[in-house]
């Protein structure tokens, strides 16, 4: 396993740090992410002939490596790190409704007391508006304006948090086999009609030196990992999918 890492350039302690930080990124980066970069650029140091045993010993690697303690580890710490931090609402709508009829009726002795420096005239007037706002403050029908406003906003804090939750469950699954199950599925779907034949049509310098490839539209907007099994060739993923189907019946129906 060791070996095939130094085949491809890497370090054990690059290769984790690599696999860790796609972990803490959901995947996000796709094509362009730090993983699918440096594997890219791994790749293409070794033989196209040999990339196929690479690629089986790099799975075992990787499979090894998130089944290690060391990486229960990390994935509880990553997962506890990504998890949202929701706003606490205090109280229920009857202790909020409580509290704003409690500051209501402060805000109201408040005016009233400060309605003594007021001349007579003023005064009276100020006080009868005063004692208006206050009544319709507090009738029946505007205490059940004010709780069926309540319980909507609630509802709709509510059902927003949720759906950050279940995104965040989503992304990052207590159980982590699972999200190792979501990312080889996603790998053999995405890679089941690699096209090799283009590979065919090559883009090279006047020296002769291929540089890259002549992909069709319909090939260029293909999934990232399909362009990516492209870029290392057959042997590579032929060796990549039968990796990840061995290891996807190992998690079973995660």
């Amino acid at each position: 396993m060791q070996s095939a890492l130094t085949q491809l350039g890497l370090t054990d302690t690059a290769a984790r740090v690599l696999l860790t930080n796609e972990v803490r990124s959901s995947g996000e980066g796709g094509y362009s992410s730090e993983l699918a970069v440096a594997g890219r650029a791994a790749y293409l140091r070794v033989p196209e002939a040999a990339r196929g045993a690479a690629t089986t010993a790099l799975f075992a690697w990787a499979k090894a490596y998130v089944n290690s303690p060391a990486f229960e580890t990390a994935y509880a710490r990553i997962r506890s790190e990504a998890k949202p931090q929701l706003s606490q609402t205090a109280g229920t709508v009857d202790e909020e409704l409580k509290k704003q009829q409690d500051e209501s009726l402060a805000a109201y002795e408040s005016g009233k007391a400060a309605a003594a420096a007021l001349p007579a005239g003023e005064r009276e007037t100020f006080l009868a508006s005063l004692k208006q706002i206050f009544d319709m403050r507090h009738n029946p029908e505007m205490q059940r304006i004010l709780r069926a406003g309540l319980e909507e906003e609630r509802a709709k804090s509510q059902a927003g948090e949720d759906q950050v939750m279940t995104r965040w469950q989503e992304a990052f699954p207590a159980d982590r086999q699972v999200l190792f199950a979501r990312r080889l599925r996603e790998f053999l779907d995405a890679t089941a009609d690699v096209d090799f034949e283009a590979r065919k049509n090559t883009i090279r310098t006047p020296a002769g030196e291929t540089v890259g490839f002549a992909l069709s539209d319909a090939h260029k907007a293909k999934p990232w990992q399909w362009l990516d099994a492209f870029v290392v060739g057959k042997e590579a993923t032929t060796a990549g999918r039968a990796a990840a189907e061995a290891w996807l019946k190992e998690i079973g129906s995660k």
